[in-house]
Parts: C-alpha cells; structure tokens; sequence
C-alpha cells in the first residue's frame, strides 16, 4: 500500500487479508476476484461455441489466480453448462511437476488443500447445489501425489444464486455455474474483479460497464485471466490514481 505518500492505497489479497480495510475509502481493494464469465440472453443458446473461453478462464495458470473465473452466470442452459465444463476440467489430473502437459499446481502443505476441501463440502451439504465432475471422474476432489496434496477442478451447478457456493473463490480450478434472470445482471453477480461478457447487447454492456461492481470487463469471447498490462489493476501500481476503466473487446473474426 502506498498511503504515506499519496494518501491512497491498493491492496491485493484474499477475504481474511483485506476484511479489515473494506471500509477505508482511501484503499483500493483487489481481492478477492470473484471474477466470472457472463453469457447474456442473446448469445445463451450458443454457448457450446464458448466453451474453450470458459475452461480456460477457469483452469489456466493453476487456476490460482484472482483473474480466473470462479463463475459461470447465464440466463438458461445452466445444468447443461455445468456437464460440459466438467466433462472437460475432470479430465485435468496431477502430473509431474516437470510435465509440459501439467496444469494443476499443488499445495506443499497438505493440511492447506484440507482445510479448502472441507470448506468446499461442508457448503455443498445445503441443499441447492451439486458437485458435478465428482459425478464425471467417480474419485474424490483431494487428491495425493509424490509427497504433494492436490485439488481436482471442481464444478459446481448452483440452483440460485443465494447458495453458499455461487459466490465463492478457492486457490485450485472452481467454478460455479448459476442461473439468473437477464435484468438481475450486474446486481446479482456482486463485486467482480474481472467480467467476461459474453454478448453482443449494447444495454447489458452498458450495464456492466457502468456498474462500480464489476473492475474489469471484457467483452466477447475473452477469457477472465487475459492480461493488458497498460491497463488498470494489471502491474502498474500508479494507474489506481487516476480514474479509468479497464475495458476490453474482442476482434472481429
């Protein structure tokens, strides 16, 4: 943080590391990222062509990053969603760290991956949501390798938006795929650090770029974690003192 100089801050971190500074006007806070893929209402019956943009967005880099999506909001076809995402995270097993076909990280610490575990599956005993690739791959989400603990990516259909999981980000590949109302869009999603719109809707745009919910957008088929590094919240610590939103679109064809 940078408050001795400028008055003003920026803090990154997860839930317990900024709680204490949310109500402090002079800290921008980043963390946790909540971020999500939204598809509207005008693209929802195609979002089987989209489905390399949502896995990514879940899954690349480990899946660590606060710039992977930990949602999935659409306005129909959410169970479907939630089977063909997990036909494909469940086939991402541990690998050894030197193969270049590796994609989950693993935690040193095993009581570390433990204790998300048990976070994980004490809220899916509420009623309202279901762990679907547990269903695809018929093995456990903690899993053990030479010496390491590791997550399995994790998918999750979520019957509202209400539920303990739909809002939820975890250090490991999760997602939860939730189903809501067109106009409930942004309100409904809460804080998001990155949204990946998924849309050609001039007023659902609109929306979520006015929105002070949402810090970056990106609109069309761009996954969560695409990085511009001469944009706000994406390495350069002094862009924060100026008033400008990250916006991104992807190109035609």
């Amino acid at each position: 943080m940078i408050l001795e100089q400028t008055g003003r801050g920026m803090m990154f971190g997860d839930a317990s590391s900024v709680g204490a500074w949310k109500d402090d006007p002079r800290i921008e806070l980043h963390g946790p990222g909540y971020s999500k893929v939204v598809i509207g209402e005008d693209c929802a019956d195609d979002w089987e062509k989209h489905l390399d943009v949502i896995t990514a967005s879940i899954a690349d880099n480990g899946g660590r990053s606060c710039v992977n999506a930990s949602g999935v909001w659409v306005t129909r076809h959410a169970e479907e969603i939630a089977e063909a995402l997990a036909e494909r995270l469940s086939a991402i097993v541990p690998r050894a760290e030197d193969d270049p076909d590796a994609l989950l990280a693993p935690f040193a610490d095993a009581s570390v991956a433990e204790r998300i575990n048990n976070m994980v599956e004490g809220a899916l005993s509420e009623p309202g949501a279901r762990d679907v690739t547990r269903e695809r791959r018929g093995a456990e989400r903690l899993a053990r390798r030479e010496g390491c603990a590791y997550l399995l990516p994790t998918v999750v259909h979520c019957e509202t938006a209400e539920h303990p999981l739909a809002n939820r980000e975890f250090l490991f590949p999760f997602a939860s795929v939730v189903e809501v109302e067109h106009h409930d869009i942004p309100e409904a999603l809460g804080p998001s650090l990155v949204v990946t719109a998924i849309t050609e809707d001039a007023a659902l745009v609109r929306r979520l770029a006015q929105s002070p919910l949402v810090g970056r957008l990106n609109v069309g088929p761009v996954a969560t974690n695409f990085v511009r590094w001469d944009q706000p919240h994406e390495g350069n610590l002094f862009e924060h003192l100026y008033a400008r939103r990250a916006f991104h679109r992807a190109s035609a064809g």
